[in-house]
C-alpha cells in the first residue's frame, strides 16, 4: 500500500478546480452542441465565453483564448489576491491580477516548476 505525507496543505488557500476550459473556435456556435447532445445546461456567458454545468464536477467552460498561453482548469480561491500573495511567498512565478470586465471575477496565472501555466480564480 503506497502512504503519503501530505506536508503544509492545510494552509493552501487553493481549495479545490473550479472549472476545466475547453478550446474552441466559436464558444456561442458550439454551446449548442453541449447542451443538446449532452444535457448541459448553460451556466451564463459573456462576450467571450459560454460556461456549462455538468452534472457532477465543476463547470465547464468553452472559451477561444485568441493565442497565447491558456490553461485547461483552474483552481479556486476564496480571495485570488491573498492566493496570489501566498504563491509569491513561496517563490512562485506569478501573473498580475485580472479582473473580468462583465462578471465578478478576479484570477491570475502561476508556473509550476515545469513551467505548466496554472490559473487561480475566485468571485
Amino acid at each position: 500500500m503506497l502512504t503519503a505525507t501530505v506536508v503544509g496543505m492545510s494552509d493552501s488557500p487553493l481549495r479545490k478546480v473550479d472549472t476545466v476550459f475547453v478550446k474552441v473556435d466559436d464558444p456561442h456556435a458550439v454551446a449548442g452542441w453541449y447542451q443538446e447532445t449532452l444535457g448541459w445546461p448553460e451556466l451564463f456567458r459573456t462576450s467571450h465565453i459560454v460556461v456549462l454545468q455538468a452534472p457532477e464536477g465543476p463547470p465547464v467552460t468553452l472559451l477561444n483564448p485568441a493565442g497565447g498561453e491558456w490553461s485547461g482548469f483552474n483552481f479556486h480561491a476564496a480571495d485570488a489576491v491573498a492566493a496570489r500573495h501566498w504563491l509569491l511567498e513561496r517563490g512562485v512565478e506569478v501573473g498580475e491580477l485580472n479582473q473580468a470586465p462583465d462578471q465578478p471575477v478576479t484570477w491570475f496565472w502561476f508556473r509550476d516548476p515545469l513551467g505548466n501555466r496554472l490559473e487561480v480564480c475566485s468571485y
